[in-house]
This record gives structure tokens, C-alpha cells and sequence, in this order.
């Protein structure tokens, strides 16, 4: 029989806290410590607290969990010397339960509990004077622990997601200047998170640790809408800001009618953050308002400043510690919007020469939206767009202003143009990892699919659970496509209308409420077309239904056919009904809600006539169970709470309009398999508008981005920053080659001479346009003598997708060439300019090395052969070769997707990496000495009268044109090709009086 957990979780709490401080060590020897021999805790009332205690509910699991993912991600620890572990890895936590020599019961258990934390930050910065030492934070901390407590008990997180953020503010704060130095600088930098996936809750870190360090000016600019920035300092007052200085000279503690929260259910409910009612008597810095819940920055008449300095030592700076601990801060959440900045900047005058004196830290958030000066330099040297303007007006008044900017599409902010005192993040760029539960890009496709392979399981394909094409353009005439607008509609109300369903089913059976349920229509954002698309949601929710037998039986086929199966593979341990007949009791609650206020429509824009005849949308103060529609309020920076269901057609083609548009991703924990994505897939009609296809283009710009910085992290052994942030644009463009610099009269200092990596699969397909005919002529003409000498066909293990897909193996045909041979026909393939000058140049010195350094002898040919789907054309000097389909990717990338993800591990388990599984063929064709590349060759259909549109080989005649085939190679380098089995690259500058600088004058 179990011990009471009351009766010892205090003792597990203090045990764990003994050794989190010094190492981890014999866990129940320190519980037990003082206890007597009968009430000794064992390894079953261990389990006993871990099956029955979450986080969320129990302080010591929450304490054991915060321990175990500080030892995950120990860097070098002093308990590890020795043994080498990696931090966020199974190895590493192995290691710690061996450590605290707990059985294997008890690991497991706590493993159930706090997995293994993984969420990582990616850090390219140039080097910096350390002042923000673990002491220091220590002394000063009072906001970042109150933040983090608020967190964990109100919020919910995991211990591993604020452990993660707890590392990456860190990152952020120690790169900004010392606010108390006598010697300060202008930090700059930014912070590239995921569309709607905590960014707030990193710069609510970042300004709690800043404000503990002594930043005394915090202005927060958010987007241009008040919907944004009122929803910004509401999360900032509630989170950060805190019950006592929100209260702070109101006589009655709140209640005042012009009190903001004065009737906010959260207020009352008393989930506002307290610091204690005499923090202030201890030392600790207020915070005081200088913006309201809904009101932007208001400036005083006749030249005064809201602002004001108090200074116990007047003799001394402000920034002297003296003057600078005891000081309150001041916090403006501020949209950026000209009027707002100017007032702020007006304010800021009067101060003088005190203004040098005070640390400031400026936080942009959506920095790439209205932040970057989008004026034609070449046009008009000089002149900003005003919103640039109002930016780098204030940190040029603020000398010792920090700006760190925020964003989920950082394209723009890498290629802006880097004026000294403008807005490039010169000093670092970090990136952040989705946290659990987050449904980004990648959970919406299928990344990497086997070609072969039907996309029909909901269990493995992405696109099958999740993704419901539609067809015709919002705007179309035609009553055809007018009904079939109709009927898409309907099928995405009644999946809103099941999901909520199941939302209810699962609150019946122990699950925490769900607050939110929303469905989110999108497709203009002009606003006289959302009354047209509110309307034609009203006509479709009141045919409808659903209080008739006709619905019920729409829904029970709706079950049957979609969500009854993704939801027993997608549940991720929630809830699930037996059947439809389970849920009909919660259909009818589900209905209520969404009706409850008399229309389930809710629109959001900016016409002021619609605005005032309905309910505000407010995730804050009330339960929403609504459909949105809306544009640009809802297509940037604001964040739709419980979004299930999105019907998207809108067509924006830009790469950051695009990622901000997806609306759809999101935290979604207890509902990720309810999600359903209406997205618009017309390739084959008039304009091509496949947005599903061209969201999947971005991911892997963005992959390819986020990857790449991974790769180039940290320090050389030189001490060196391996890359610093004025050299990330080159390094981007090698994916990217579409995004220049903003001033066309310029062009990127750094360029990359070499770069190589070891033992990693790279696809090489920026190959020649789809109507070069002499270039893929010539193409085919080079590859296909070795394509004619692979004699010998053998057969290799695939890789799984997931670790629990059933073992497979696939066909190739194989054999060796010289490298010297292999890389000349590198060099002489048709490439696109960009992808030469980029990619395969650099790449091809640093082979040209490995050959010259005697680390590099041959290459290892594999050209897979399908055994379903199989296409075969007799091709000049090679009949009977396999054609296989690819797609080219849309404008303005038109390379090809990558290879075929169960050939991928095969060629970097014969260049020496290891494999996930034993493959005897792979290892027997590796070279003892570490000196043999391999590669991946396909032919691929590319008919050249198909413009941008699909390609299928069974459209190719049975003895196609070369001109109508594209080669497609994938190479990996030996794993011994790189010092530690690191990527490394070497930099040229055009300009060397100008290092350091991004982009410098066309010659």
C-alpha cells in the first residue's frame, strides 16, 4: 500500500531542490534522510506519485520535473566529466537516473511524466563582453521568478517549456549592454520564433530579466492594429506588470470605475500575477503604465513629459546603481503607428541629456511588419518609411537603447538594407523551437513522403488527418461554382460543429475546460468582402440545420468517414468516443454555445458600422465558440485563441505574407485532431493556385533556414563566431536565391568561397529551367554513362518515417566512379545562375579539396528502382530506364522537391553515419578508410511544354527527348570530410574595408 503522498512530497521537494543545486545524486537517500525506518519511502510510492500527480497538480512532480530538465540540459556538467553525454538526449537522462539510482521502474515513470526535453534555440551572434553572470541574476531576480511561477501554476506549462525559456531569455539578455556600465552600446537583434507559438511569451522573459538587471524604459511596439496591442498589454499587465502596480494610487485597491480590469472575470477570479503587497518596501522596482488596456500613448500638453527621474545620488548618472536598482520602471506598449511614435518621441525631448543616462529596451514585436523601410533607396537616398523613421529616431535619442525584435518570418529583417543606424540585427539572431503541442507547417504536411506510398492512412500522412482541399476562387461567378462554395462551406460548419462535439465529450470525461472554439474564415482582406462572406456563413449555418435528422445524419457520416479515424490515430492519449451515439448529448451543448449570443458569426475588420452591431471579440473576458471572418485583424500577429477549423482561399504569394496568413497554426494541446485545414487547391485551373503546395515551398525555405543556422552555431576553436549575423544573408540565399538585398544598386558583402558538411544527404536540384533544351540535353548526355556502367542491382533497408513503421526495403542499381570524375560532371551540368553561384560552386571547391587532400577517393552510385508505380521509357544509349514524377517547385523557386525520404539514409550510411537500422548492403559498400562519398540519381519527367503546371512521367512517349528529362542528384561527403563532423565554410568579402558590413555598393 502506497504511502500518503502528503505525508512526504515535502521531503521530495526539499531533496530534489538539494540536489538540483549541487548534482544529481541517491534521490531516496536524501528523502529519507530524516525520516524514521517506518515511514521509509520506496521506489512503488515513488511510481504511485508519478501515475497519479501531474504537473500541474502537484508541486513536488513539478519540482522533480524543473530538476530533471535542468540536467537535460546541462552543457559540460561537472557529474558528466567523463562520460561525454549530449544534453537533450536519452543518453544524457539515462545517465541521471543512473545517478539518483532510482529502478527502472521509477525512470520510467518519470519519464511518463517530464519526457526527455528537446526544445533547443539556435544562437548566431558576434562575441560579447559577459556581465549577466548566474550570480547577478541570482541577486537581482524578482520578476522572471514571479513570471516563471505564473507559468507553471496558473498557465500550465511543462517544466521542460519553461526551462527552454528560461535558457533562450538568458541568451537574449546577456547580448544586451550592461544598463549600470559606465561604457555602454547599442545592442540590436532578433528573435525568430514560429507563427503564433509564444513569441510574447519570450519577450515577456526577456523584459522580466531586463527589468531585474536594471533596463528602467521598456517600450513594447506592437502591430498596427489596437486589437494587437491591446491584447499585448493586457498579457503584459496580467502576466508581468502584476496586482500591486496596477493598483498602485487607486484609493480602493481596483474597484474605481476608470480602473481597467475593474470588471474583468481573470481580475477578479484572481489570476492577475502578485508580487506581495510590500515588494516595493524590499528593494524592488514598480512598474507604472504608461499605456492603458485601451489606450495607446497619450502625451501631455504645453512640452511636458510624462516621464520623470527620480535620483536618490542627483551628484551621480542614473545608470549608477545607486540611482538605477531603487528606480521604478516605466512600460509603453505602443502600436506603430506614426502618431503614436511622434507623441512618445515629443515626450522624450524634454529629458536632454538624461536620456544618455537611462537603459532602455525596445521590444518589436512582428518586426517585419511596417518596421522595415520599405522606401527606394535608389529613388529617394535617405528617406524611411515613417514607422523606420519613428524607430530609429528613438534609439538615436536613446544611447543606451537595446533593440531586440521578434518575428515568425524573418526574411525581410535578413535583408534589410543595414544602414549603420538602422535596424539590422547586427549583434545576434537566435531561433527558437516550437514548444509541445504546436502545429506549425510541418504537422500540416507530409515532409519527406515515399512517392510510392498512398497517402490513406490518417495515422502516418499529415495531409490525410488534417487537410481538406477546396476549389473555386472566392470571387467566382459562376453557379457552379457557387454551389460548390456551398457545400464546402457546409462540410467545414458541420466539422466545426463536431469538433466542438468532441471538445464537450472530453470535458465531460476529466478534461480542464475549453474556453475557446473557433472556426476562422479567410479570404480578402478588403472589408466589404467580409460582409459578403459573413453572409454566405449565416445562409450556410441556417440550411444547415442541425436541429433535424437530416444534419444528424451528415454528422454521423462525417464521424465515420473523418474524424472517427484521425481521432483514434491522433488523440494522443485524449478522449475518444466508442462511437456517434457517444456524442449526441454534447452535439446539442456544442450548439448551444456557438448560438448562445444569436449568431455564430462573428466579423472582424475595421468598419466601424459592423463593429458596433455585435459583440466584441475578446479571448480574455469571455468564452468564444465563434466563426471568425476577417483579414489583416486576423491574418498577423493576433493571436485566435481555440482555433480548430480554418477555411482559407485568400491567395498571397509573398513568402512572409504567405507564413503570417497561416492562421491555422498554433498551440493545440487536448484538440491537435480536431483540426481541419479548408485550403484552396487549384493547380490545374487558369492561374494555378495550389496555397496547400506553396505553404509546403515555404516550410522548406524555412527548414532549410532554421537548419542551416544550426549548423553554423557557436564559436570555432579559435574563439571566432563561426558566422556572425552580417554574413546569415548570403548564407540564406543559398536556399533563397529569389531575395536579394531591398536596394538594388547593392549587393551582399560576405559571399561564401567553400562550404561543405559531413556525412548529410544534400539534394542538389537547382538544376536548369524546365525549357532549356540544349541544358537538359546536355545533362542527360553527362549522367548517363554512369547511369549505363551501375550493373549491379542490390537491395537495402528504407528508412521509416516514424520508429514504429514496420521495417521495408528498396531496390538500386549501383556502382563506383572516381571522384575526380564524378565532380567534373558536377561542374559541367546546367544549373540555374543562382544555384551555381550560391550552392554548387562553394560546394564543388570544398570537394575539390577532400580530392586534393587525399581525404576523398570515389563516389558510390544509387539509382533507386520503384516497385509500384513504375514507369519505364526507352531513352537514348538506356532503354528501359525508370521516369519517376516530381514536382518543380511554384515561382519563384522552380527547383524540384527533395528526394525520396526512405532512399535518404542509405548513401549516408555508406559515406560512414550511422543507421537507425542495421543495413548489411550499405555498410558492406562503406570504405575502411573513411575516403567514399555516396549519391542519389534519378531521371525525372520535365516536359517542357507544361509551363509551371504538373509533370507526370506516364505523360512522356515511350522514347521522350532528353529536353523533356531532368537528372536529379543527392550527394553526401564522408563523415570524416570535417573536423568533429561539423558543416564548415569559408568567407570572401567584395569589400574588405568594409567587413562587417551586410551589403556594400554594385561595382
Amino acid at each position: 500500500m502506497p504511502k500518503p503522498v502528503e505525508d512526504w512530497q515535502d521531503d521530495l521537494s526539499a531533496a530534489v531542490a538539494a540536489l538540483q543545486a549541487k548534482a544529481p545524486a541517491d534521490l531516496l537517500k536524501r528523502v529519507n534522510i530524516d525520516r524514521e525506518d517506518d515511514e521509509v519511502v520506496t521506489d512503488d510510492d515513488l511510481v504511485h506519485l508519478l501515475r497519479t500527480h501531474d504537473q500541474r497538480q502537484n508541486a513536488a512532480v513539478r519540482a522533480l520535473a524543473l530538476a530533471l530538465a535542468d540536467w537535460d540540459y546541462a552543457q559540460d556538467p561537472s557529474w558528466d566529466a567523463g562520460r561525454r553525454t549530449q544534453p537533450r538526449t536519452v543518453e544524457r537522462r539515462d545517465l541521471v537516473y543512473r545517478l539518483l539510482r532510482v529502478s527502472n521502474d521509477v525512470a520510467e515513470a518519470m519519464t511518463a511524466s517530464a519526457a526527455v526535453a528537446t526544445i533547443r534555440h539556435t544562437t548566431v551572434g558576434l562575441r560579447w563582453e559577459p556581465w549577466y553572470t548566474r550570480q547577478r541574476q541570482y541577486d537581482m531576480a524578482f520578476y522572471w521568478p514571479h513570471y516563471k511561477s505564473y507559468l507553471l501554476e496558473q498557465k500550465g506549462w511543462n517544466a521542460e517549456s519553461v526551462t527552454a525559456l528560461d535558457l533562450a531569455t538568458t541568451e537574449v539578455v546577456q547580448r544586451l549592454s550592461d544598463p549600470s556600465a559606465q561604457d555602454s552600446y547599442q545592442s540590436k537583434g532578433l528573435v525568430v520564433g514560429h507563427v503564433q507559438s509564444g513569441k510574447t511569451a519570450n519577450f515577456t522573459g526577456v523584459i522580466a530579466k531586463a527589468v531585474d538587471a536594471g533596463y528602467r524604459l521598456v517600450i513594447i511596439l506592437t502591430g498596427t492594429i489596437e486589437l494587437l496591442r491591446s491584447q499585448t498589454q493586457r498579457r503584459l499587465d496580467r502576466e508581468l506588470v502584476g496586482r500591486e502596480n496596477l493598483t498602485r494610487g487607486l484609493a480602493d485597491g481596483g474597484a474605481a470605475e476608470e480602473f481597467d480590469y475593474a470588471d474583468d472575470k481573470d481580475w477578479l477570479d484572481g489570476k492577475f500575477v502578485s508580487h506581495g503587497p510590500d515588494f516595493s518596501t524590499r528593494g524592488y522596482p514598480g512598474i507604472e503604465r504608461m499605456t492603458l488596456l485601451h489606450r495607446d500613448y497619450m502625451r501631455l500638453q504645453h512640452g511636458r513629459s510624462r516621464l520623470r527621474l527620480h535620483l536618490r545620488r542627483p551628484e551621480l548618472p542614473f545608470y549608477d546603481p545607486e540611482n538605477l536598482l531603487p528606480a521604478d520602471v516605466q512600460l509603453f506598449v505602443v502600436k506603430k503607428e506614426r502618431n503614436a511614435l511622434q507623441k512618445l518621441i515629443q515626450d522624450l525631448k524634454p529629458l536632454r541629456d538624461k536620456l544618455k543616462e537611462i537603459p532602455a529596451l525596445i521590444i518589436d514585436d512582428e518586426s517585419d511588419l511596417a518596421s522595415i523601410n520599405t522606401k527606394n533607396p535608389v529613388k529617394k537616398p535617405g528617406e524611411r518609411t515613417r514607422i523606420n523613421k519613428g524607430i530609429t529616431d528613438l534609439l538615436r535619442h536613446l544611447q543606451r537603447g537595446q533593440l531586440v525584435m521578434y518575428t515568425a518570418t524573418p526574411f525581410a529583417n535578413f535583408f534589410v538594407d543595414p544602414d549603420a543606424d538602422d535596424i539590422f540585427p547586427k549583434n545576434f539572431i537566435v531561433t527558437l523551437d516550437p514548444p509541445p503541442d504546436y502545429m506549425g507547417v510541418q504537422e500540416f504536411h507530409d515532409v519527406g513522403w515515399n512517392t510510392e506510398d498512398d497517402k490513406d492512412d490518417p495515422a502516418t500522412s499529415n495531409e490525410r488527418a488534417f487537410v481538406r482541399p477546396v476549389g473555386p476562387p472566392p470571387d467566382s461567378e459562376e453557379p457552379a461554382d457557387r454551389g460548390q462554395r456551398e457545400a464546402e462551406m457546409l462540410t467545414a460548419l458541420d466539422s466545426f460543429v463536431l469538433a466542438g462535439a468532441v471538445k464537450v465529450y472530453r470535458e465531460d470525461n476529466g478534461q480542464p475546460p475549453y474556453r475557446h472554439h473557433t472556426m476562422l474564415v479567410h479570404e480578402s482582406t478588403g472589408t466589404d468582402k467580409h460582409s459578403e462572406q459573413a453572409a454566405l456563413v449565416r445562409q450556410v449555418w441556417k440550411t444547415a440545420r442541425y436541429d433535424r435528422p437530416e444534419a444528424a445524419r451528415r454528422l454521423r457520416r462525417l464521424w465515420d468517414e473523418d474524424y472517427g479515424p484521425v481521432c483514434r490515430a491522433r488523440a494522443d492519449g485524449f478522449p475518444v468516443p466508442a462511437s456517434f451515439d457517444a456524442l449526441v448529448d454534447a452535439l446539442g451543448e456544442a450548439r448551444r454555445r456557438i448560438e448562445e449570443v444569436g449568431d455564430p458569426v462573428l466579423v472582424v475588420n475595421s468598419d466601424q458600422d459592423v463593429q458596433k452591431h455585435q459583440q466584441d471579440l475578446d479571448f480574455d473576458r469571455n468564452d468564444v465558440w465563434r466563426v471568425l471572418v476577417g483579414g489583416a485583424k486576423l491574418s498577423r500577429g493576433f493571436t485566435v485563441e481555440g482555433l480548430t477549423i480554418s477555411f482559407y482561399t485568400r491567395k498571397a504569394l509573398q513568402a512572409d505574407t504567405l507564413m503570417q496568413a497561416g492562421r491555422w497554426f498554433g498551440y493545440r494541446r487536448g484538440f491537435k485532431d480536431l483540426v481541419r485545414l479548408f485550403i484552396r487547391r487549384d493547380p490545374d485551373g487558369p492561374h494555378r493556385v495550389d496555397l496547400y503546395e506553396a505553404f509546403e515551398g515555404l516550410m522548406r525555405d524555412e527548414v532549410a533556414m532554421r537548419e542551416q543556422l544550426k549548423e553554423y552555431e557557436g564559436f570555432d576553436d579559435e574563439g571566432h563566431p563561426i558566422v556572425e549575423p552580417w554574413q546569415v544573408p548570403p548564407l540564406v540565399s543559398q536556399h533563397l536565391p529569389y531575395l536579394r538585398p531591398t536596394a538594388r544598386n547593392k549587393m551582399f558583402n560576405a559571399y561564401v568561397d567553400s562550404s561543405g558538411d559531413a556525412g548529410k544527404l544534400r539534394d542538389l536540384y537547382g538544376l536548369t529551367s524546365r525549357d532549356d533544351v540544349q541544358g537538359k540535353r546536355n545533362n542527360y548526355r553527362l549522367v548517363r554513362p554512369m547511369l549505363t556502367a551501375l550493373t549491379d542491382t542490390r537491395t537495402f533497408v528504407a528508412a521509416r518515417r516514424k520508429p514504429e513503421d514496420p521495417p521495408s526495403t528498396f531496390e538500386a542499381r549501383t556502382g563506383t566512379v572516381k571522384a575526380t570524375e564524378f565532380v567534373d560532371v558536377l561542374e559541367k551540368l546546367a544549373w540555374e545562375l543562382d544555384e551555381w553561384e550560391n550552392r554548387l560552386r562553394p560546394m564543388i571547391r570544398f570537394y575539390r579539396g577532400l580530392i586534393e587532400d587525399g581525404r576523398l577517393e570515389d563516389v558510390v552510385l544509387l539509382w533507386p528502382q520503384l516497385t509500384r508505380r513504375v514507369i519505364e521509357r526507352d531513352l537514348p544509349g538506356l532503354p528501359g530506364a525508370q521516369i519517376v514524377t516530381r514536382k518543380r517547385r511554384m515561382p519563384p523557386r522552380r527547383e524540384f522537391v527533395g528526394s525520396d525520404a526512405k532512399h535518404r539514409a542509405t548513401p549516408t550510411g555508406i559515406a560512414g553515419a550511422d543507421l537507425a537500422d542495421v543495413d548489411p548492403q550499405a555498410a558492406a559498400l562503406r570504405d575502411g578508410d573513411g575516403r567514399r562519398a555516396a549519391a542519389l540519381i534519378y531521371l525525372a519527367a520535365d516536359i517542357r511544354d507544361r509551363g509551371d503546371g504538373p509533370s507526370p512521367a506516364a505523360d512522356l512517349p515511350q522514347e521522350p527527348d532528353p529536353a523533356d528529362i531532368a537528372t536529379l542528384i543527392s550527394l553526401a561527403a564522408p563523415v570524416t570530410a570535417t573536423p568533429h563532423g561539423r558543416s564548415v565554410i569559408q568567407w570572401s568579402v567584395r569589400r574588405e574595408a568594409a567587413r562587417g558590413d551586410a551589403v556594400v555598393p554594385l561595382e
